[in-house]
């Protein structure tokens, strides 16, 4: 569970990292934007508001492909992450497996056992109730007096 927990903190730490990187790239890209209508302003008789449009639509279209970059790779990460987590699964069931195994064997062994510790407690009863009874003074007496 603890494992889950990493990759939870690190895609989400991956993700908040992503966010403030575009956060700044954007701030800076529209802070550029800005910067060069104010320097200028002076020129703006000669620079078309289509310039200026073209100018913004250059600069969120580096930013928006820096988050698609962004994208790709918290989506590789988290493949690779997957990737491992399941390789670690795959580990965990083939020990559960070879656990059962073991479990299983141990098992037969002791029925096994048992199988043969019952067929020696049935020789010897058999033994026991074949052998000639001996009389104890008791029952001599008991059968004398009779």
């Amino acid at each position: 569970m603890s494992k889950l927990k990493t990759i939870q903190e690190k895609v989400e730490g991956s993700i908040e990292s992503g966010i403030n990187t575009f956060e700044q790239y954007y701030g800076s890209v529209a802070g550029k934007t800005f910067d060069v209508v104010e320097s200028i302003e002076e020129k703006a008789k000669s620079i078309t508001a289509k310039d200026i449009r073209e100018k913004h639509n250059e600069k969120a279209t580096n930013a928006f492909d820096g988050v698609r970059s962004l994208n790709t790779s918290a989506s590789e990460f988290i493949n690779k992450l997957l990737a491992k987590l399941e390789k670690d699964v795959e580990n965990v069931v083939e020990e559960v497996n070879e656990a059962v195994d073991e479990v299983k064997e141990a098992v037969e062994d002791v029925a096994d056992e048992v199988k043969e510790a019952v067929e020696e407690v049935k020789e010897a009863v058999a033994e026991a109730t074949e052998a000639p009874v001996k009389k104890t003074r008791r029952s001599r007496k008991k059968t004398e007096e009779a």
